[in-house]
């Protein structure tokens, strides 16, 4: 049993339950000093996060899967791409390690229409507030000009 923490359209679970048919959603929460980057991705553009100012963070879920999911996770997020980071949370009665996966490439870039579309539809089944995106593609937007 390993926890997954989820920040993009992997939040969704039909796409969640695609991936790792495993999944078994644990928490809902707001990861602190950590904020949500679009980072380019091939010829278009995913969200990422990064550590920010100790004020920021991030909606994110945690998602209990299988030892056999989280080795498949590797073809799904291949090291070239993606670096696998630990994270640690307290729950009060105890602590639980995560691990999440985060784009490599630093370069900023801005999402398709449709990709923003997934990742409304995971923020909504969550009700997380969208607000989060919106800051993120703002301030890609800015340093891109």
């Amino acid at each position: 049993m390993a926890f997954m923490l989820t920040y993009d359209e992997n939040m969704c679970s039909s796409f969640m339950q695609t991936l790792c048919p495993s999944a078994k959603l644990s928490i809902k929460c707001k990861v602190k000093g950590w904020r949500l980057v679009l980072r380019r991705f091939f010829a278009g553009a995913e969200f990422s996060i990064e550590p920010g100012a100790e004020e920021d963070s991030i909606p994110a879920v945690l998602w209990e899967i299988d030892s056999a999911d989280e080795k498949d996770l590797a073809d799904f997020y291949p090291k070239e791409l993606y670096e696998k980071i630990l994270f640690s949370f307290h729950t009060g009665e105890s602590r639980i390690a995560a691990f999440a996966f985060v784009l490599r490439n630093h370069e900023t870039a801005l999402p398709e229409d449709e990709y923003i579309e997934k990742i409304a539809a995971a923020y909504a089944e969550h009700d997380f507030d969208f607000w989060f995106v919106e800051q993120a593609m703002d301030s890609a937007a800015d340093m891109i000009k």
